[in-house]
């Protein structure tokens, strides 16, 4: 079974998923076999730690 024919928990992902699908629904997503965490931003995944400097260089820019 693939990982888009699968049922996706993004509390859950499987070690093998570099990351979330990208039709995945949700904005957070842990791995927590790896400890590794995704933010969905502007429609992209993206490891947690960029997508926050993202948000929050957006926030200083306002």
């Amino acid at each position: 079974m693939s990982a888009s024919s699968q049922k996706i928990e993004l509390h859950n992902l499987p070690p093998d998923l570099t990351e979330p699908p990208p039709d995945a629904r949700g904005w957070l997503a842990w791995q927590p076999l790896t400890g590794k965490a995704w933010r969905k931003l502007d429609g992209r995944w993206l490891p947690i730690a960029e997508a926050n400097a993202i948000v929050e260089a957006r926030k200083k820019s306002q």
